[in-house]
């Protein structure tokens, strides 16, 4: 097969990274990018029509999507289009993952939620809504990113066509009973229900309307239960919601419990995930979690056990010495060396929020000196945003830091 762009360079293809019913993906430039070349009865001037009118939509979407980049050809008539390479690992994958901590499929849930709102935002409808169409990228960030946008479901405006969506592994409410999806079309409600069961599953590594039966495919289980409004993981021996929290126990409830006319957006799933995550960002910062965190709590302690306790030797020095030297009453010295003292041992009895404190009330006894008082406050500014940077979900200034939850 012999592929080239429209300028009539050369495409060399190399691994195949992906296969699905209507073509396959190839990586290809060095490995830098993909190629997806669709199988011949898929290559329809409909199709490139659609993968022309997602190129003008990736240009004001926000979402994080593997966008179609530039078409391929192949004998001159077209193929197929390039793409970045998104490296990393499916969410399907992630999902059934026991050692992916509950943190970070919280973080995964949310990052999904805020790319399905801002599709919904541009007037896109994915349909094919699933982890396996979501991967975790590999890289100084973990970033999530959605694939196989063309089998969304999108509008050209100037040219007032929508082209609906080709297929979907799992079943809305929208689809169930329906026939072929490219001959109706979908609303975002659509999305907001298989939303809804693909945070679920990441966060409890199960799909919330299976119910363990073998005398039914799991595919026929789910639509049966999506129909008669079961929510089959609340059957399972010990299944409990509460560890996700009030909100998202409720908005789960009226996903898969409700009437159904009514499901949860993906901005409301985002909401309460960003609340889920503070809370759990916090219980890791109080003393408990990740390795990364207990380090920087352990080096808090140090910090805070060292700085006064070497504060406090100085003093002694110097009152050893000469305080006259330093202009201080004998006596200012004595007072310091003991508070130091004291919240040295403070420090390592109670942990890392003492340790701060302090830190910053050994800067205040060394208020006789404005350079040292400059000093140690930039220190205790570098120290304190660490510990912060771990409490806050962002891509800001501190993101390398967050990285380590």
């Amino acid at each position: 097969m012999e592929l080239k762009t429209e300028t009539g360079a050369s495409v060399a293809l190399g691994e195949e990274i992906g296969r699905g019913g209507r073509g396959s993906v190839y990586a290809a430039f060095g490995g830098k990018k993909a190629v997806k070349v669709f199988k011949g009865q898929s290559r329809t001037e409909r199709r490139r029509k659609k993968v022309a009118c997602e190129r003008k939509l990736a240009k004001t979407c926000e979402a994080s999507v593997a966008w179609p980049l530039d078409d391929v050809f192949e004998d001159g008539s077209w193929a197929g289009y390039t793409m970045n390479r998104i490296v990393g690992r499916g969410l399907d994958e992630v999902s059934h993952d026991e050692d992916v901590s509950f943190v970070d499929r919280a973080r995964y849930a949310l990052e999904v939620c805020i790319i399905v709102d801002d599709l919904h935002k541009s007037g896109i409808v994915m349909g094919d809504l699933s982890l396996s169409n979501f991967v975790a990228s590999w890289g100084r960030r973990s970033k999530v990113v959605a694939i196989d946008p063309d089998s969304f479901q999108v509008k050209d405006d100037e040219e007032g066509v929508c082209y609906p969506t080709t297929e979907s592994r799992e079943k809305s409410l929208e689809m169930i009973d329906r026939g072929n999806l490219g001959t109706y079309f979908l609303t975002s409600r659509s999305d907001d229900f298989l939303l809804a069961c693909a945070v679920f599953e990441l966060l409890f590594g199960v799909h919330p309307l299976d119910d363990g039966r073998s005398d039914v495919s799991p595919a026929q289980c789910r639509q049966q239960n999506a129909k008669s409004r079961t929510f089959a993981f609340l059957e399972r021996p010990g299944a409990e919601l509460s560890s996700v929290g009030k909100d998202l126990e409720a908005l789960f409830m009226r996903s898969f419990a409700g009437d159904g006319k009514v499901v949860p957006a993906a901005s409301e799933y985002a909401l309460a995930l960003g609340d889920l995550l503070d809370e759990l960002y916090d219980e890791l910062c109080d003393g408990g979690g990740s390795f990364m965190v207990r380090a920087f709590a352990g080096l808090a302690r140090i910090v805070g056990v060292v700085f006064p306790a070497t504060v406090a030797l100085l003093c002694l020095g110097v009152l050893a010495f000469d305080s006259t030297v330093l202009f201080v009453e004998t006596a200012d010295l004595k007072a310091c060396a003991l508070v130091c003292c004291a919240l040295a041992a403070g420090s390592a009895l109670f942990g890392r929020w003492f340790s701060c404190a302090s830190v910053a009330a050994t800067a205040l006894l060394l208020g006789y000196s404005d350079a040292a008082m400059y000093a140690v406050y930039t220190a205790l500014d570098t120290v304190q945003a660490i510990f912060c940077a771990g409490a806050e979900y962002a891509d800001g200034a501190f993101e390398g830091a967050s990285l380590l939850l």
